[in-house]
């Protein structure tokens, strides 16, 4: 308990005293929610897995990727995921599910298609931030796999694919980051900018030493989602101006305007596809009609390699 009050004031610290770039204080209120959570996030980290498979945690001797996908209620998408994986990462990789299911049977169904299949599975214990919200959810899974896996294990390198996020042609996540620590699509909101959790990676040694936090955050005026909490210990401390970002556009995948429905989303001249909710998170009417345009696009990438 105390570890976990030494780390709220640095946070607190962090939230009161940086005014020279006009951060706004905290009112009562977003203190109250912020105080929940993070008293409900040190709960759950504090929590052991459920299961866990497949997953040495000492330190590694080899050059590798750690690549972290959090499994929410989807056994389809990690088993496609898998396939362009194995067809499209070019690096030594350990592949880690991060199971954040709700739904038991899906848990066991992932469970052992990971026991079965050789990869890397960790239960998340009962995620107490599902009720506040699917980024804070997400958020506390990646926190959790941070805390219990990548700090031991200390790879080359690691990161985070969203389970609906895949590679369309060959890639070395090494390569992209041999001339800059950091890889992943830009998010910029207003004086701060961060990585999404869709597609993230970092050297180890740039992390190393340091407090990697995926928690939202609302620094300035504009809110960060997932990952943005690594403003203030990553991001900041970069120049924005020297560093290179992968190309974003969507895609419209049927008739309509809503971005959940009817796109898909690309990264990096189309090296990256996101088909966009596959989680369902937000209902809509148009879920099955997509999910079925998504596996044939998907089974079309597969097929012409």
């Amino acid at each position: 308990m105390l570890a976990f009050y030494a780390e709220w004031e640095v946070t607190l610290k962090t939230k009161f005293l940086n005014l020279q770039n006009n951060t706004l204080m905290m009112t009562p209120k977003r203190l109250l929610f912020r105080t929940i959570v993070r008293t409900l996030e040190w709960i759950t980290q504090h929590c052991k897995p459920t299961a866990i498979c497949h997953l040495p945690l000492e330190p590694l001797s080899t050059k590798s990727v750690d690549i972290i996908t959090v499994a929410f209620n989807n056994l389809e998408l990690i088993q496609y995921q898998t396939q362009f994986f194995d067809k499209f990462i070019s690096d030594p990789y350990t592949r880690i599910i991060v199971d954040n299911s709700t739904d038991p049977a899906v848990r066991q169904e992932l469970y052992h298609y990971c026991l079965d299949n050789h990869i890397a599975y960790i239960g998340l214990p009962h995620n107490l931030l599902n009720k506040i919200g699917g980024s804070y959810s997400h958020a506390m899974a990646l926190n959790y796999v941070y805390r219990h896996v990548i700090s031991k294990r200390q790879p080359f390198a690691f990161g985070q694919i969203d389970h609906d996020c895949f590679p369309t042609r060959p890639v070395s996540i090494l390569q992209k980051l041999q001339t800059q620590p950091i890889y992943g699509p830009l998010r910029q909101r207003g004086e701060s900018w961060y990585f999404s959790a869709i597609l993230s990676f970092y050297a180890f040694d740039f992390v190393r030493g340091k407090r990697f936090d995926c928690m939202p955050v609302t620094p300035y005026q504009d809110y960060l989602d997932s990952g943005g909490g690594n403003w203030y210990t990553l991001y900041s401390n970069l120049d924005l101006k020297v560093l290179s970002f992968p190309s974003e556009r969507l895609e419209p995948i049927r008739g309509g305007g809503d971005r959940h429905a009817d796109y898909l989303e690309f990264f990096d001249d189309d090296l990256w596809l996101h088909t966009i909710n596959g989680s369902c998170w937000k209902k809509i009417h148009t879920e099955d009609e997509k999910s079925q345009l998504v596996r044939a696009r998907l089974d079309a990438i597969l097929a012409s390699y």
